[in-house]
């Protein structure tokens, strides 16, 4: 393949850009085709009806030969960028929890279909972070567990799933940003484990991947991991990305960054400087996911540091050519129809997912239901990233049972609830009757009003249900609960996989996939 000559033209085929628009006419089309860029990634801003998406992206494939990567954040749970043409999975961690590899692999062949049908050629999943920080808000249920074998085995699962079908899949956040509560989209991250006790655990799930060839993409994290490299964070860090995932795992692929426009970046450094250093360190490709005409910075500054002799000409090079491969790879091959795809696999792996901390969660026939929720939005960074300014209608576990036939009712909380909302709503919890009460949680952990709410809840009502909807470390907060499950999502299909399990559709099967140091702990 003869390379450009222009430096310039180099460097825009190393960077990723994103735009704003959902269909042909209010998309950046004739700007991206002369920019050049090697990749394209979509957002929840670009996402309109599957028609639409399907055009856009016809659209953007049109500006190059070969094509440029066309990719997105389709994780499945909290991050979902696409919602209409694409099965909706569940949470990693609720996928950790139904505990089957091989129904993991369908997931992400289902899902690798649904997005090659579109036209998309990278997903940026899995996550191979390891849930180890309770009060992490950027990684918790996107990881498939705790444990470094565990995550290895379902993150190379979904990774191949994607791949057999036709889609390039990246493993993020290396190397590891699950033991860190800060979040990168806003702050820099520090990770201070000594580098045994990493190459022992966070490294494992990226190393087992790369080994059994499962991805063709590694995306960095913004994290300074210490021991690794005290002054630098992953990103821009040689020791990291030449010397251990180039030299020590063996990684010939493309190695990607998260986005250089959040502020774990563009508040220090500054995205266009840090273009320049995490392709020096051993990048490939480039995300500057919002801003075209900070990507043309970058791609000028690069272009700038060649010449000058800061950057050698044979990295950047190097980089170009590993984009264009997979670019020329991606749009060769056809997509595949997988033989194993199973449009069933997202529900069933919502229902597996069910796990039972205590007591048991079915409910009595012909009671009517009272379901409690908290309701609310968090800070969600990863999930909120590039949205659309409309949000859907919040999923609901008692629409759920009524569409099993259940009689139920709905009593919403905020999340951060005032006392005087508590004291209303215990006024009427007596004066209901003999029925079924279910207390829906959402992050209690983080939320000292809730979780105290709930436990003046359970006073008046002490067998209610308590859904932890979210994050499972909701489910160590009340010992003397009697009746306790964890969903790893409050999404719609989580909500209708509880509702099978409820009812008595189908199994009790989950497992933790995490520790919890509560009395409540069970694994």
């Amino acid at each position: 393949m003869p390379l450009p000559a222009d430096a310039i033209a180099l460097a825009r085929g190393v960077i990723c850009v994103g735009f704003d628009g959902t269909a042909v006419p209010n998309a950046p089309i004739d700007a991206l085709r002369e920019f050049g860029p090697g990749a394209v990634i979509l957002f929840g801003r670009n996402a309109g009806t599957a028609g639409e998406v399907r055009a856009l992206v016809a659209a953007l494939r049109a500006t190059a030969n070969p094509a440029p990567l066309i990719a997105i954040d389709q994780e499945g749970g909290r991050v979902e960028r696409l919602h209409d043409g694409v099965a909706a999975l569940p949470s990693a961690m609720a996928v950790g929890a139904a505990g089957d590899v091989a129904l993991t692999q369908r997931l992400g062949s289902l899902l690798g279909r649904d997005l090659s049908r579109l036209g998309i050629s990278v997903d940026l999943a899995p996550v191979a972070d390891l849930a180890l920080q309770p009060r992490s808000r950027v990684i918790g249920t996107r990881a498939y567990g705790d444990d470094p074998e565990h995550v290895a085995a379902f993150a190379g699962a979904f990774a191949r799933g994607l791949e057999r079908s036709g889609v390039a899949a990246a493993l993020k956040h290396f190397p590891g940003h699950g033991s860190t509560a800060d979040d990168s989209h806003v702050a820099l991250p520090h990770v201070s484990a000594g580098a045994a006790t990493l190459r022992a655990r966070d490294v494992v799930p990226f190393a087992r991947a790369i080994a059994a060839g499962a991805a063709s993409i590694v995306l960095t994290a913004h994290v300074v991991v210490e021991a690794l490299d005290a002054r630098q964070p992953a990103t821009m860090s040689r020791a990291i990305l030449t010397d251990l995932l180039r030299g020590e795992l063996g990684f010939d692929g493309v190695i990607a960054t998260d986005c250089l426009e959040m502020d774990a970046i563009a508040a220090g450094i500054g995205t266009v400087h840090g273009a320049v250093e995490a392709l020096a360190a051993g990048a490939d490709l480039l995300l500057i996911s919002h801003h075209l005409d900070v990507a043309r910075a970058a791609a000028d500054a690069i272009a700038a540091a060649v010449h000058a002799g800061r950057v050698p000409l044979a990295r950047l090079q190097e980089a170009f050519t590993r984009v264009h491969a997979l670019r020329v790879r991606l749009a060769l091959d056809p997509p595949v129809e997988a033989a194993e795809t199973d449009e069933h696999a997202p529900l069933e792996a919502a229902q597996r997912a069910v796990t039972a901390i205590a007591g048991d969660p079915h409910l009595r026939a012909g009671k009517a239901v009272t379901v409690i929720s908290f309701e609310g939005e968090l800070a969600d960074n990863a999930a909120k990233s590039g949205s659309a300014t409309h949000a859907p209608d919040a999923p609901s576990l008692s629409g759920a049972l009524r569409r099993r036939g259940w009689k139920s009712e709905v009593m919403r909380v905020p999340l951060d609830p005032a006392g005087e909302d508590i004291d209303l709503l215990l006024e009427h919890v007596p004066a209901l009757g003999d029925r079924e009460f279910v207390i829906v949680t959402r992050d209690a952990h983080l939320s000292p009003a809730q979780a105290a709410a709930v436990t003046r809840i359970l006073a008046v009502a002490p067998d209610a249900l308590v859904v932890s909807a979210r994050s499972p470390f909701d489910a160590q907060l009340w010992p003397a609960a009697r009746r306790v499950i964890c969903l790893y999502g409050d999404q719609s299909i989580a909500f209708e996989g509880c509702a099978d399990v409820l009812s008595g559709r189908a199994p009790l099967r989950g497992r933790l996939p995490i520790r919890l140091n509560g009395p409540a702990a069970v694994r």
